[in-house]
């Protein structure tokens, strides 16, 4: 590289490294109002940034030596122990479940078969007990199934939440469909008399809610029915909306919190976060479980929540958010869907923005193929026009008034700290991932199309770093590249100081990252998965012409 070339701004080692200095500090700060690392108490920004299904599980030294002695001691007889429990609580269910049939099904237990509960609970807590839940505390008093026929149980945070379930009593649950054909546990499922539900299938929730909706009207008759009124797992760190399903019928619920204290989280069981088997593993390996559940006082809703769901579930949330000194958030299982949607094609930090994004687009009413026409104009926009824009511009682009709320909370979320502007191309990007099956390649060209201004067919270093930056990628591809000796440049196209600008394609960025291991998170995985899905894809399309 020459000298002339060294001292030229962005295209030399030291210009980079300047661009690094300073995009760092903006990612720093501007990080603060979306959930990243830097300034928490920045104060242009009032938008949630928690992201309920997230569990990052950090270990110290300690725990780490405690886990790794307990696996080969305590882990496996635990887990033998486990198995035993198991293998009664399995058989005392069965045995109750015997000869029932379908018209049986929609009758409450009753007689000899109802005598046998005792004996399939006292061993599903044994479960319990063996893995380390050695007591469960309670706070409030539980309601007969005359006066709340409904439990709302929040947060809903794991499996292990099979355990409040056990403590009252194997009680009625709703359940996925494919629960009963879960080995055992399915038995045991079925054994609660479940109102089960599909979420693929819309004719099967207008069962679920006549069923609960029975059931409810029996007064007493049948077992309470514990909802987990999310409707999805969580990290506990919130409330996030509530499913309709506990509301519907109208009648009185009482609110249960379930509180889980330990020092060392091993129960969270979310979206993004420790596999089943380790959350198992970790537990097991620990001295101790708590969890605490407590009894709020039966909600009886009143005409107007009657009418009006929605009330009536915002209202029980806020009284088990005050009582869980929590916040309540918009987000539902579908933002968490989204996330995992871009994430397991992509994983890259940027997934993540996804369950925000994706709940203020589902709230501001925007249909999937306007999300697509939106696309391409914003493409246009973003690749013509300064990157920077005021709310009123960014209002503009989306079609939307500047007085939106739903806007605003968009605005905020990419506002940058201390500015009253947006990056338009970080929501562009963001809006492809929402609008467009997420393959790696495709998505990244489409990135580079998007930050390449005035649309020269490459990116310079600045614009690259911009990119990499909004992605969450580390620059030291940007590093390589103008510490090149054969670099590509160009004498023609935009320079800054004396020498020619580094011209990127995405070509020679792949070829340059696919060097360095801080980019395996992008080009160091099986990329025959995404030829699968691309082939799936492209096989659906075409079975969708012929129909």
């Amino acid at each position: 590289m020459s000298n002339s070339q060294k001292s030229n701004g962005y295209s030399s080692v030291g210009g980079v490294a300047r661009a690094r200095g300073l995009l760092a500090h903006d990612a720093v700060t501007e990080g603060a109002a979306v959930g990243h690392p830097g300034n928490r108490d920045s104060p242009k920004k009032e938008f949630p940034t928690l992201n309920p299904f997230i569990h990052n599980l950090q270990l110290t030294t300690l725990q780490k030596a405690q886990i790794a002695v307990m696996t080969v001691t305590v882990f496996p007889i635990r887990l033998v122990l486990i198995g035993i429990c198991l293998l009664f609580a399995w058989f005392f269910a069965c045995l109750s479940l015997i000869g029932r049939s379908k018209e049986d099904e929609m009758k409450p237990m009753t007689g000899w078969r109802r005598s046998v509960r005792p004996l399939a609970v006292f061993f599903s807590r044994a479960l319990f007990f063996v893995a380390g839940f050695h007591w469960v505390s309670v706070k409030g008093k539980r309601a007969t199934s005359a006066e709340a026929p409904i439990l709302a149980a929040a947060p809903h945070s794991s499996y292990m939440d099979a355990l409040p379930v056990t403590y009252l009593g194997l009680t009625s649950v709703v359940a996925k469909t494919e629960a009963e054909s879960v080995p055992f546990f399915g038995t045991l499922t079925k054994f609660t008399q479940p109102v089960l539900v599909s979420r693929e299938d819309s004719s099967s929730r207008q069962s679920t809610i006549r069923e609960i909706q029975r059931r409810a009207a029996a007064r007493g008759e049948w077992p309470q029915i514990i909802i987990f009124t999310e409707g999805t797992c969580t990290n506990r760190s919130c409330l996030i909306n509530f499913k309709p399903g506990a509301f519907i019928p109208g009648v009185p619920v009482q609110p249960v919190c379930l509180k889980y204290s330990n020092r060392l989280d091993t129960i969270t069981w979310t979206w993004k976060g420790p596999k089943a088997f380790n959350i198992l593993w970790l537990t097991l390996c620990q001295f101790h479980s708590s969890l605490e559940i407590e009894f709020l006082p039966v909600y009886v809703p009143g005409e107007e929540e009657k009418q009006d769901v929605k009330l009536f579930g915002r209202n029980v949330r806020a009284q088990m958010a005050r009582a869980l000194g929590v916040p309540t958030t918009e987000n539902s299982f579908e933002d968490g869907q989204a996330m995992m949607n871009a994430a397991e094609n992509l994983n890259l930090p940027i997934a993540e923005d996804l369950v925000h994004i994706n709940r203020i687009v589902r709230q501001f009413g925007i249909a999937a193929n306007v999300l697509k026409e939106q696309l391409s104009g914003l493409c246009t926009a973003a690749q013509s026009s300064a990157p920077s824009v005021t709310l009123h511009e960014f209002a503009a682009h989306l079609k939307s008034p500047p007085t939106s709320s739903h806007l605003k909370e968009l605005f905020m979320f990419y506002q940058k700290a201390g500015e009253n502007v947006v990056d338009l191309r970080k929501y562009v990007i963001v809006l492809y991932l929402l609008s467009l099956p997420p393959f790696v390649d495709e998505f990244l060209q489409f990135c580079f199309k998007v930050y390449d201004r005035n649309q020269k067919g490459f990116l310079v270093a600045a614009e690259l770093c911009d990119l990499l930056m909004a992605l969450g990628l580390p620059l030291s591809a940007v590093d390589l590249l103008a510490t090149s000796s054969n670099g590509p440049t160009s004498g023609d196209g935009p320079t800054s100081g004396d020498g020619p600008t580094l011209k990127i394609s995405y070509e020679i960025f792949k070829a340059t990252a696919k060097k360095l291991q801080e980019y395996d998170r992008l080009f160091g995985v099986d990329h025959s998965a995404d030829k699968r899905r691309k082939n799936k894809t492209a096989s659906d399309a075409e079975k969708a012409k012929h129909e």
